[in-house]
């Protein structure tokens, strides 16, 4: 769960990720388990999250989608048994850091408007909250006006995770990113630790730009009032994971430039896919 304004801005995914374009204007979505074995539909916009009260656990796919106008997030929780909606917003309207009673469980970074992303993760019984804490124009975190919902998962579905055909690793020996085509790829991205790290996919506006470029051009959108087209499309990922532990993401690249960046480890690789 994250809580600085240009941390969550640039960073805004524990196991299959799935992201494509789907455009402006779209109706919000009503969440629900799809045809496929426990898919979820979950739902972001101005400010508010749509998903359902009880979902299976076990290995979970979730589909998010941003059908708002501004980018949003998907901070992910878990709080300790007992606590629920109620103990969240008093939090929330503290302003004090998380209890120890939440605890983070990573969760999807910033999305611009129209993106989805599918991840799937191996998430245990308990009830969860997810949180937007991506700042609105008058640079108020959109949890703070009521960006946050809580579920319920019980149950196991019996799911496994997929196949990969791509590895992103970062860790002890920096950053690896290897070359990639353009077309759809079922990509690994392990934590080889210590500690945790994220991943985060940029597609900056310009493809000359530095990480530097782009993260300085992002902090001066933000300071502007979000004023004017995002420096860079967020296409999402995954937030800080545990050591030892792996996210599996299905990407579908687009020829040209993309940053990865490991948030945690503050390193990024650019990389050209054709």
């Amino acid at each position: 769960m994250r809580r600085g304004v240009v941390t969550v801005s640039v960073v805004g995914a524990v196991l299959l990720v799935a992201c494509t374009s789907d455009g402006g204007g779209a109706p919000r979505p009503t969440p629900t388990l799809s045809s496929a074995p426990n898919v979820v539909k979950v739902g972001a916009t101005e400010y508010e999250f749509s998903v359902p009260p009880d979902v299976r656990g076990g290995v979970v796919t979730m589909r998010f989608t941003n059908t708002g106008s501004l980018p949003h997030e998907f901070a992910f929780g878990r709080i300790d048994p007992g606590r629920g909606l109620e103990d969240v917003r008093q939090v929330l309207e503290s302003g004090e850091e998380p209890p120890n009673w939440m605890h983070d469980v990573a969760g999807v970074p910033a999305l611009s408007p129209g993106r989805s992303v599918t991840v799937t993760r191996m998430l245990e019984p308990a009830t969860y909250v997810f949180f937007c804490f991506f700042p609105s124009p008058d640079g108020t975190p959109h949890a703070q006006l009521g960006m946050y919902a809580t579920f319920q998962i019980s149950g196991d579905t019996g799911q496994s995770p997929p196949r990969t055909d791509l590895a992103i690793s970062a860790g002890g020996q920096g950053l690896s990113v290897p070359e990639i085509t353009a077309g759809e790829h079922t990509v690994k991205l392990r934590n080889d630790g210590p500690g945790a790290h994220g991943f985060l996919i940029l597609r900056p506006e310009d493809p000359e730009a530095t990480f530097e470029q782009v993260f300085a051009s992002v902090e001066k959108w933000l300071e502007g009032g979000l004023a004017g087209p995002a420096p860079t499309t967020f296409i999402g990922r995954m937030q800080s994971i545990p050591a030892g532990t792996s996210v599996f993401e299905t990407i579908t690249f687009e020829a040209g430039t993309y940053i990865v960046w490991d948030e945690d480890g503050d390193d990024s690789v650019t990389v050209a896919v054709s």
